[in-house]
C-alpha cells in the first residue's frame, strides 16, 4: 500500500485553494454497537429474492456465525450458502457512521442490507478469485438504515473447497462519529470502465453499457483483480433542491493512486500531474492515503441530474476509490470541521 503526498486543490472560479488534511479521524476506533456472533438463518437453496426484505426465511436452517458450515452438518459441501439475520438499529445511532463488519469469509461474498448491496468481495465463478484472507468492512449508508425498526441483513457466500461460510472475526455493526455529514450521499454503486477515453468526462456520455462497482472499495475485490492502470467511474444523482451555499465540498475519501474529477463535465480538481496518468512516470508511493476534498461552485449543480465523473490511475497494488466519506457537503461545514480538527491537533 502507498503512502501519500497528496494535494487537495479546491476551484474557487479562477483561484486554487489548499485545505490541510486530517485523513486520521477516518481511522478512528470503531465501537461495537450491535453484536452480531451466534445464530443465523442459513439454506444451500438459491431463491432470486432471498435479500429482500420480506422474503420468508422461515424453513431455512440454523447456523452459528462465525463457523464453518462445514463443522454444522454441511460436510464437504462447496458452493454457494446463504445467510440471513434480524437485527435492531437504535435510533440513536443515527448520529454516526456505521460499519458492518463479517471477519473473514471463506471463499466470496456479496452482502445486503435492507434489500440494497452494500459491498463485496472476491469473485463469483465464472470468473471466481478468492478472497478467503480479507477482513470484511463494510460501510452501511445511512438512506438504507431503519433505525428504531428491523433491518435485515443478508449475505450470499462462495466457497470452492476446505472450509466455507463465515468462518471467523467479531462479527457485528460498529459506528465511529461522523468527520462532517453529507448533503449528498454518494456512496454506493456506481458505474465503471477499465477503458480509457477522453469523452467519459462529459455529462451527456451514454455509460449505460459499463458495468457497476461499490464506492468506495477497491476494484480487485470487485472483479478487476491484479488490474493496474486508467479506470473510469461515473455516478449519477439527482437533485431536487439547489438552494447551496455559494460554494461546496466534494468528498472523495481516499483513493489508490491519482484522480481526475468532473462535475457535469466541468473539471474540479485532481491530484497528481497530468502527465502522470499516461504511464505512472513520477508516481511515488506516497499518493494515496489522505482525504479528497474538492470545493467548487454550487451553481456547477444543476436541478434535476447530475454526473460526477472520475478518472482513476492506479501504478500497481490495490486501486480505486477505497475508503473514507464520499458526497458533498457545504463549504461551512466542511470548514467548521476543519478549524475544530485543527485546534484539536495543536
Amino acid at each position: 500500500m502507498k503512502s501519500l503526498i497528496f494535494k487537495i486543490i479546491i476551484i474557487s472560479i479562477f483561484t486554487l485553494i489548499a485545505f490541510p488534511v486530517l485523513g486520521s479521524e477516518y481511522n478512528k476506533k470503531l465501537v461495537k454497537e450491535v453484536n452480531l456472533n451466534g445464530t443465523w438463518k442459513f439454506t444451500i437453496m438459491h431463491s432470486n429474492d432471498w435479500y429482500e426484505v420480506n422474503y420468508d426465511d422461515s424453513d431455512w436452517d440454523r447456523i452459528e456465525a462465525p463457523g464453518d458450515w462445514e463443522r454444522q452438518g454441511y460436510n464437504g459441501y462447496n458452493g454457494y450458502g446463504f445467510y440471513r439475520k434480524k437485527v435492531n438499529i437504535n435510533e440513536d445511532l443515527n448520529e454516526f457512521q456505521m460499519y458492518l463488519m463479517l471477519g473473514y469469509i471463506d471463499d466470496v461474498d456479496e452482502v445486503y442490507f435492507n434489500g440494497e448491496l452494500i459491498g463485496s468481495t472476491g469473485s463469483f465463478p465464472p470468473q471466481y478469485n478468492s478472497a478467503y484472507n480479507a477482513n470484511r468492512s463494510y460501510f452501511i449508508p445511512q438512506s438504507v438504515i431503519r433505525p428504531g425498526q428491523e433491518n435485515i441483513i443478508a449475505v450470499k457466500v462462495f466457497d470452492m473447497g476446505g472450509e466455507g461460510g463465515i468462518v471467523k472475526g467479531d462479527l457485528g455493526i460498529y459506528t465511529q462519529e461522523f468527520p462532517v455529514k453529507t448533503e449528498i450521499d454518494l456512496v454506493g454503486l456506481w458505474k465503471f470502465t477499465t477503458r480509457n477515453n477522453e469523452s467519459f468526462r462529459e455529462a451527456d456520455y451514454d455509460d449505460s453499457d459499463w458495468n457497476e462497482i461499490l464506492v468506495p472499495g477497491y476494484w480487485e475485490n470487485q472483479g478487476y483483480r491484479n488490474y493496474d492502470g486508467s479506470a473510469w467511474y461515473r455516478k449519477e444523482f439527482t437533485v431536487k433542491n439547489t438552494d447551496f451555499e455559494d460554494y461546496m465540498v466534494l468528498l472523495l475519501g481516499k483513493i489508490d493512486d491519482i484522480d481526475m474529477v468532473f462535475l457535469n463535465g466541468t473539471w474540479i480538481g485532481q491530484t497528481g500531474e497530468n502527465e502522470m496518468f499516461r504511464f505512472g512516470d513520477g508516481i511515488s508511493d506516497s499518493y494515496c492515503r489522505s482525504d479528497r476534498s474538492y470545493v467548487f461552485p454550487s451553481d456547477l449543480l444543476k436541478n434535476g441530474t447530475n454526473v460526477i465523473a472520475i478518472k482513476v490511475y492506479d501504478k500497481y497494488g490495490e486501486g480505486g476509490i477505497y475508503e473514507g466519506l464520499v458526497g458533498i457537503v457545504n463549504q461551512s461545514k466542511f470548514v467548521d470541521y476543519w478549524k475544530k480538527k485543527s485546534q484539536k491537533y495543536r
